[in-house]
């Protein structure tokens, strides 16, 4: 008896032993390994969390349009492009993890690699979303460390990377200049301009400022005053005090600091006043009421192709423009042909409906 007592301690010693080793996950672990690239579990975390985040914007899309959205939104209730919300999540994680393999193996292939200042500039943004806008409580409840998170947001820089490797200036599928400079005066536009809501405003403050605005169009339109003057003016500053950044060497800069982009809805300077002032003259000068009586817009439309600079600052933007699409098309088609291995091991302790996400994801 006692002989069998301590064979049946020693055994259950053993099981417990191997429960605990078996339920542990070591730090670095490899979760997911497509063709021969791999990513940690905490990796997986950080792609399940932008991909639940994109899911939850979709769901609350689709409810918008129906109407007021709900106090609580159970999420996983929907469906997404009409897949179940956990596996459209899951799906797109692991989507993005071989958009991401693929675009590592090629770069590699390449030779292309973040500059130093690519990488200041990716972990200074990184820092900032983590400290300042509270990604740090999001990430970590979810099992991304920082420097997981800092990983993460170099290899979409990377990305951008090989995309200018293949169409920038010199690259492999270089677009013609004249096609990058025709997608700028397509669908962009240089202004100067003052904005006026008169949301919260009383009808003598309505008029004064009709007044003031209907005054600065006038003097404008005479030449009277330059449209800097009139800036200073509105917004009560300092002429002594109002300085514009300097560049610095090497750098290029604005042959006007208070012209402002729009852009066509489709781009990422869309403005509601782009039409109105697209199909205004160089020079024309515009007093617009916005619909219904709600405010006004000030417009001075200005040549965005006479100052070099917005060709420059603004390359990458019209290039992927034009080329975008495909080229995410073929990242999608290289990824998939690679090899994919997952450790559901390592996977499975992150679960889509057990995501937290903290009160706040901002801080200031």
């Amino acid at each position: 008896m006692k002989i069998f007592k301590k064979s049946f301690a020693i055994a259950l010693c053993l099981l417990l032993t191997l429960t605990c080793l078996a339920g542990c996950h070591e730090k670095g672990e490899i979760a997911v390994t497509i063709g021969e690239v791999e990513f940690t579990s905490g990796y997986y975390s950080c792609a399940l969390v932008f991909a639940d985040s994109d899911a939850r914007a979709m769901v609350e899309d689709q409810l918008s349009e129906e109407g007021d959205l709900p106090d609580e939104i159970k999420y996983w209730n929907y469906e997404i492009e009409k897949t179940d919300y956990v596996k459209w999540v899951e799906d797109k994680a692991i989507k993005n993890l071989r958009k991401l393999a693929a675009v590592k193996t090629l770069c590699d292939k390449a030779g292309v690699t973040l500059d130093a200042e690519t990488i200041s500039l990716s972990d200074s943004n990184a820092d900032y979303l983590w400290d300042y806008y509270n990604y740090s409580s999001l990430m970590q409840e979810n099992g991304v460390s920082k420097e997981t998170f800092k990983q993460y947001m170099r290899d979409g820089y990377l990305t951008d990377a090989y995309f200018e490797h293949l169409y920038g200036k010199d690259g492999d599928k270089e677009i013609a200049a004249e096609t990058v400079s025709k997608q700028l005066s397509d669908n962009y536009i240089l202004v100067n301009a003052i904005e006026v809501s008169f949301s919260g405003l009383t009808d003598d403050e309505k008029t004064e400022k009709k007044n003031q605005l209907a005054t600065y169009e006038s003097v404008l339109k005479e030449g009277s005053k330059t449209f800097e003057e009139i800036y200073i003016e509105y917004n009560n500053l300092s002429t002594e005090d109002h300085k514009h950044d300097e560049a610095e060497d090497g750098e290029s800069h604005p042959q006007d600091y208070h012209a402002t982009v729009w852009g066509s809805e489709d781009t990422d300077y869309s403005s509601d006043h782009y039409k109105t002032a697209k199909e205004m003259a160089t020079g024309e000068i515009k007093l617009v009421t916005l619909d219904d009586n709600a405010g006004l817009v000030l417009i001075v439309k200005k040549d965005i192709m006479a100052d070099p600079y917005y060709l420059e600052d603004l390359d990458t933007v019209l290039r992927y423009a034009i080329e975008g699409e495909n080229y995410e098309a073929d990242i999608v088609k290289q990824g998939d042909a690679l090899s994919c291995d997952i450790n559901t091991f390592s996977t499975k302790q992150f679960k889509v409906k057990k995501i937290k996400y903290p009160e706040l994801t901002y801080s200031y």
